[in-house]
């Protein structure tokens, strides 16, 4: 082999297990992008959770749930992002809701799903009530499919006021994960405030979980929510058929 192949296959080889080590899903032998000490940092850990997903295609889930105090309602909403953030970005957001018990009437007045659909920097929305539905294009920052909202930078940046953090090294089916437990500072709304997360050292938080009690003017309401990231370079965004 001429000295030029050769530098060419070393070249080659190099960009290989570059491209390998750099793929979200592997092994886990490379050198993580995370360390444990940038999985309690809520900076690090943003920058490097955006970076990841917003070059691969990926699924949020999100389930919130609030009841009040005294037990006498429950409210579940559940949310469901697909995002594909190459160029043009594409994305879907699916919103429901339910209702159990005396829940106050605002909360019965909700549409019975909202489903959002972007492509670019256009986006169309569908609210569904009883036998009704609605279509109608909204501005972007209107809408639920801005990319920072899937992302869930908000509510990540809430372990900048934690204390209290741990990091432990887990295994979820055969892949190692930071698991990262604090306890969040009172403000002058929330209280007994804590946050859960499992985070990927390749670069991303698969999953968060909160809970609260928040103060409301009719009385405090305990508030939960979790959020999965899945399917990370393989999830597919179709436009809808009434999009």
């Amino acid at each position: 082999m001429s000295r030029r192949a050769l530098v060419a296959a070393l070249c080659l080889s190099v960009a290989v297990v570059a491209a390998g080590c750099a793929a979200p899903g592997g092994s886990g032998d490379s050198a993580p992008t995370l360390t444990a000490t940038d999985a309690t940092d809520a900076n690090a850990l943003i920058r490097a959770h955006t970076e990841t997903l917003r070059s691969n295609s990926f699924t949020a889930r999100s389930k919130t749930t609030a009841r009040d105090a005294n037990g006498t309602f429950r409210v579940v909403t559940t949310q469901t992002w697909r995002v594909d953030p190459g160029r043009p970005v594409r994305a879907s957001a699916t919103r429901t809701h339910a209702v159990v018990g005396d829940a106050p009437d605002r909360y019965e007045q909700r549409p019975d799903e909202v489903t959002a659909w972007r492509r670019g920097n256009e986006t169309t929305v569908r609210v569904e009530s009883g036998n009704d539905s609605r279509v109608h294009a909204v501005a972007l920052l209107n809408s639920s499919v801005r990319l920072n909202q899937a992302l869930h930078r908000q509510l990540l940046y809430g372990l900048s006021a934690s204390r209290n953090a741990t990091v432990e090294n887990v295994t979820r089916n055969g892949t190692r994960l930071y698991r990262v437990r604090a306890e969040l500072n009172d403000t002058h709304v929330s209280s007994n405030a804590s946050m859960t997360l499992l985070v990927d050292p390749e670069g991303y938080v698969r999953q968060v979980e909160t809970t609260r009690t928040v103060a409301y003017r009719s009385g405090p309401r305990v508030v939960t929510r979790t959020v999965r990231f899945s399917r990370i370079g393989e999830t597919r965004v179709e436009r809808p058929p009434w999009a």
